[in-house]
């Protein structure tokens, strides 16, 4: 299906104005991207690890207003409507620019043409991801995981991810009963049991991202394996784990440091990533404290991983 985007550069203070118009004029959907909310969001710093800060720089005060409209419509009478409307609401409300934009664009573009850049990789020494919908024959010795990330985070290109699933070939042995808290797409529950572990247990909140997971899951023939289950820390019962993923951002880290307690023996591994550097000394400072010892760390880009013994 084809549909007619318009976009319009304006203020803040006309932003929502503009919206409702667009809206009564028959659009299907309207968008704002409001760099002043974004700026409140970051100046939580709730997430600021994962923000990209050159982004951040880069956006300047307009507030731009996307909207989209069926094909069946005139695009060149449409704009000119809109520009006229707009022309109207400058004379009570200060619109900026107002400059209007359009485009014809086509569902394809949302749905699967991002595929094209998703090819099969090594993700570690030996395990090689290969998107669903892509061919592959395994050179001797690799283990090949088979991955869709939907809308989940964790395809492994991310360096966060890729640190983590390192360390976990590393330190996984046979018959491991592995913990992937924060799991997304299960990529790293998934690839420890590739690699030996006897089961894992991946544990995400999020809705899309559980359902990814229970596909991966599936798609790798490991559903005897691997339990994929909605919640968080707190939710999973008590009981100790050989090895645990944490590969979620330093706050969340922080926050279950003493909880995660309940899920080691003497020998657990603790492997943490999504640290951004200035966060790590924060980190090993918490851990070491609660009787964790670290065994290991590691850095790629701006970003550190940890392992940690109980």
């Amino acid at each position: 299906m084809k549909w007619i985007e318009i976009e319009i550069n304006t203020t803040l203070e006309a932003s929502d104005a503009i919206a409702e118009l667009l809206s009564s004029l028959g659009a299907s959907g309207t968008e704002m991207v409001d760099p002043h909310a974004f700026r409140q969001v970051l100046d939580s710093n709730e997430y600021l690890d994962y923000a990209d800060l050159g982004l951040i720089e880069n956006y300047g005060e307009e507030v731009i207003v996307k909207a989209w409209f069926s094909d069946e419509r005139n695009a060149e009478e449409l704009v000119k409507e809109i520009e006229n409307s707009l022309k109207e609401m400058s004379s009570y409300l200060n619109t900026g620019k107002g400059e209007t934009k359009s485009r014809l664009r086509d569902d394809s573009e949302w749905k699967d043409t991002w595929k094209e850049y998703f090819k099969p990789f090594k993700l570690t020494n030996r395990i090689v991801v290969k998107p669903t919908w892509e061919d592959y024959s395994p050179q001797a010795g690799e283990i090949v995981l088979e991955l869709d990330p939907g809308m989940a985070f964790g395809t492994g290109t991310h360096e966060t991810t890729r640190m983590c699933a390192k360390l976990g070939e590393k330190y996984v042995e046979p018959g491991d009963k592995v913990l992937d808290l924060g799991c997304g797409t299960a990529i790293l529950a998934v690839s420890a049991v590739k690699l030996g572990a006897g089961s894992a247990l991946a544990v995400d909140i999020d809705d899309a991202a559980v359902k990814v997971a229970r596909e991966n899951v599936q798609r790798n023939g490991l559903a005897d394996s691997i339990r994929v289950m909605q919640g968080e820390l707190k939710d999973i019962d008590k009981e100790s784990y050989d090895l645990i993923f944490i590969n979620i951002i330093a706050d969340i880290i922080l926050s279950v440091s003493t909880e995660i307690k309940n899920y080691t023996k003497p020998g657990t591994k603790i492997l943490l990533s999504g640290i951004i550097r200035s966060r790590r000394d924060e980190v090993v400072e918490t851990y070491t404290s609660l009787g964790f010892s670290l065994k290991e760390e590691t850095e790629e880009g701006e970003w550190v991983a940890l392992v940690f013994n109980a």
